[in-house]
Order: structure tokens, then sequence, then C-alpha cells
């Protein structure tokens, strides 16, 4: 791999933390907000815009999380096709799953105006394409149903690629935008209104009575009358919220793959995106050192690649047959949720009223975190909002959820027996410098990592969430869950949700 950075976030390279104090006294607020991602400064600054007093906790630091590493991309077309929402929803259900979407970018337009956020808002064409003749068919269905949803679309034999392109379709006044320079407005907006960030703050438990609720950190508590879970995927564990492990059935865990390439000729601006599976996804950005080409993809879902750094390996294949490469100047990777029915779950949790959640992003983070910000707001102050009940965090939606449930839940219940048999060594001495491996030692399952000094660090290999077995991930050097996405540190300490504690250390 030609990379002079290794799994470095070009958004969060480019763009220098604020840094806020950790939480050091216990406080009292209206609502507390866990995550410090896109959906939870949206939301904050939503709400102390309408007066109510809000104070968000950040187990690390802003856009640390997914905010940081997306591409970026802010699109009404979703990952789940408008063919594909009119098959499985009514047409007016759909037509508002197209309209919230429309309804999420232009709030991002408006609080870029509104906040003078600089974070490179650009207006520009979407283009979903195909290089295969095979794929015509799907294209001319998907210009039809996007019709009928009220979204613009033109099909097209013009794509403006440098390379042939079968055919394309053209969705005008998409955007894109720098992700953490739009959050670090966001933040600045909400601290001037008088909203609290709390950095290296996790949070560790939460409590309901029928005042109010207690949200515990490693700290001081915060004692609020609503706790939004901002968190990408709701965190808990089994000693409290175990209710909440129903949203680890409802959604599936996914890496994406992307690269940040400087090229020998120009792009013409646009967001492109394939028919392939899995699919791949391009836009650029200019920096002091010109244009920068941001291409993802190779998804695969999480803890399922033994070899992490293969889908790397894939895209920049893939990045060279297809474009002129002078240099691949950043890679990372970032973790997504694909929900069963094709739509994200936002809103009240079916555990407490006190309690709001939003996860299920798939691909659209951006725009669906936008949303959920939007209407969890909404919410918490009486308004009526007409997406409520489409992306009721409660419902259950058979005709379109059930064939992936169903696939979902065997594929980690077979996880969860067959992984207990499973080991890459036996011996401390056959872990290599900078490598973990899953030990077999007298009957237990060990995570062991040897850092490039020689230092062994031995964990139990049991994910704090529900019990699964972790998976080396060779390319982030982090111990990754494959049934429900935890993913942990080589010290344990947790990087994505669902758990909360960190796995235990043995030595």
């Amino acid at each position: 791999m030609s990379h002079t950075q290794v799994s470095t976030s070009f958004w969060r390279d480019s763009q220098p933390d604020i840094n806020y104090s950790q939480l050091q006294q216990d406080i009292t607020v209206d609502v507390a907000i866990v995550g410090g991602g896109i959906t939870g400064l949206t939301t904050a600054l939503l709400l102390q815009r309408s007066g109510v007093k809000v104070a968000l906790l950040e187990a690390s630091t802003l856009g640390s999380g997914v905010t940081g590493y997306t591409t970026a991309h802010l699109t009404e077309v979703l990952d789940t096709r408008y063919k594909t929402l009119l098959s499985d929803f009514e047409e007016d259900v759909a037509q508002l799953v197209a309209a919230s979407h429309r309804s999420a970018i232009e709030r991002i337009a408006d609080l870029v105006v509104e906040e003078q956020i600089d974070c490179d808002f650009q207006r520009l064409p979407g283009y979903l394409y195909s290089e295969s003749e095979e794929d015509l068919s799907t294209l001319e269905a998907e210009v039809e149903a996007a019709h009928q949803l009220g979204v613009r679309a033109t099909l097209t034999s013009e794509v403006p690629l440098p390379f042939p392109v079968k055919a394309g379709i053209i969705f005008p006044e998409q955007a894109q935008f720098h992700a953490t320079k739009y959050l670090n407005g966001l933040a600045k907006a909400f601290v001037r209104l008088g909203g609290q960030i709390f950095e290296n703050t996790r949070v560790l438990d939460v409590t309901f009575n029928s005042e109010n609720a207690r949200v515990y950190t490693q700290l001081n508590t915060v004692t609020a009358r609503y706790v939004v879970l901002a968190t990408h995927t709701p965190i808990h564990d089994l000693k409290r919220l175990s209710e909440l492990a129903i949203f680890a059935t409802k959604v599936s865990p996914y890496r994406s793959y992307v690269l940040g390439v400087r090229l020998n000729s120009p792009l013409p601006q646009g967001l492109f995106w394939d028919t392939a599976e899995p699919y791949h996804y391009t836009r650029t950005y200019t920096d002091a050192s010109g244009e920068l080409a941001i291409i993802g993809g190779a998804d695969h879902r999480t803890g399922e690649m033994a070899d992490t750094e293969e889908p790397y390996q894939r895209l920049e294949a893939y990045a060279r047959s297809h474009y002129d490469v002078a240099s691949i100047d950043y890679r990372w990777s970032a973790q997504l949720y694909e929900p069963i029915d094709g739509l994200p779950f936002i809103g009240q949790s079916p555990i407490n009223s006190q309690l709001y959640l939003a996860t299920g992003f798939s691909g659209n983070g951006m725009t669906f975190g936008t949303l959920a910000a939007m209407l969890i707001a909404d919410q918490i102050l009486g308004r009526k909002n007409p997406w409520t009940q489409l992306y009721d965090a409660n419902r259950i939606k058979p005709l379109a959820s059930a064939q992936q449930f169903i696939a979902h839940n065997v594929d980690v219940a077979t996880r969860f027996i067959a992984d207990r048999f499973k080991a890459d060594a036996h011996q401390l001495s056959q872990v290599a410098f900078d490598e973990g491996k899953i030990l077999d030692i007298e009957g237990k399952q060990v995570a062991a990592y040897r850092d490039p000094e020689g230092n062994i660090q031995t964990l139990s290999a049991v994910c704090t969430h529900l019990g699964c077995i972790v998976e080396w991930n060779i390319a982030e050097k982090s111990w990754d869950c494959p049934c429900h996405g935890g993913r942990y540190s080589t010290s344990g300490q947790v990087l994505n949700g669902p758990p909360i504690e960190p796995l235990e250390p043995l030595s």
C-alpha cells in the first residue's frame, strides 16, 4: 500500500481539535446528550437554541467516532434504493423518507448560513452510475421510482468520470462539506448559546426515576430530565439498560474503507457512486496541497474479515485501475450499521420515555444524523414531526425486515457458539511484534497483543456487550466483535459501542 499516513482520516488530520474539559463536578441540566458526533451536536444546538439547558458528554474528543471518519456525502439518495423502498413500504411512506432526507440537507445548509460555519459547504450533482450494461434496467427502474417519490432524477449516458460508464442517473442539488469543520462550527455555536461540552467523559450507566435520569460517568454525575444516546448504536451492558440489547438484533455492523488520493488530473465536481457490490463512492476536496479524491468502498461485516489489509488493497487496485493516481496520502475506515428494514431507528426508547436514541444510519450518516437530531429535538420540545412514526425506534416492519432479521441473528448465534472453540495459537511466543492473536490458554480464550517494543498485553477475548468472541483487526490494530460491532483498543478500551465496559485485563 502506497501511503504516507496509516489509518488517518483526512477530516481529523486537517482540522485541529478544539479541546473541551472533562466533567469535574455533578451538574443538573434539562437534557444530557451522550456522543459528540453530528447527531449529538446537532441535537444539542437545536435544543439549546430553543432555551433548553443541555450538556453533551463525549467519551473521547468531538468527531472521534464515525463523523470524523465519514466521506461527508450529503445526498437524498439512500443506500436503500428508491425501488426497494417502494416495494417494502407504502408509496406515501416512501415519499416521506425521500422528503425527510431533502429536509436534512436543507437543515445543514441553513445552519451553515445561520451560524456562519466555514466548512466548505458546496452544492453539486450526485451520480449513480454503472460500468455494466446489465445494470441499465436497474438504473431505469430507479429513475422511475425516484420520479414516483418526487425526487428529481435524469437518466444519462454522460457521466463525467475518466473511465467508460454505460449509464448513470443525475441527481441535482446534492451537497458536500468538510465534516470536522462543520462539527466544530456546531460546537462553537452551541457553547456560545450556553451549552456545555465535556470531552474524555465516558458514560458508564444511566438510571431513571419518575422525575429525572442520572447519567454516571467515570468522574461525576449528570442529572437531567431527558437523555439522548447519540452514540451511533445504543451503548449498554447487561447490568443496566439491558433492554436496549434488542437493537443489536435490528442492525448489522459493517466496516467501510476510504482512501485519500492525489490524482495527476482533476476530477469534475460531483458525488459519484456505482452499482457494484460492494459499491464504490467518490468525491473530491481541495486543500492547500490541491485536489484530494476521496474514494471509498470494500464494505464487509465487522469482525468477519481475517485480513483487514485486503479491503485497502482492493480499494487501491480499484483506484489505480480507474484514476490517474499520483499518491495515496490517507486511508481510514469507519463503522456503519445496516438496519434490517432499510430505515434507521430514531426516537423514544422502548425502556423509558425519558431516553432517546438513534441507530441504523447505513451509509447515510450525515443526513440521517441530522434528521435524527431534528426529530428528537422536536419530540423533546413537544412539537409534532411528520417523521415520528416513520422512524419510530419501536417499530416492526415484517415485510421489509423478516429475511434480514433472520439472517443477521442466525449468523450471530452461529458465531456465539462456534467461536468458543476458536484459537489462532496456544502460546504467547507465537504472537509476533505489532500483532494480535486469540490464544487458547488452559481452555480460556485470550486476546493477546505484542506491541512494536515486544511488550505483551493480554485480555479476555469475551466481548463485554453480550459475550461473543472478538477478532483481531490487522489494519486498525483493534479487537472487533463480529456479533454486534463492539470494538476495543489493544489495551481493551472501548472504541465503538454498544459495549460500555472494556475487555477484562488478564495481566
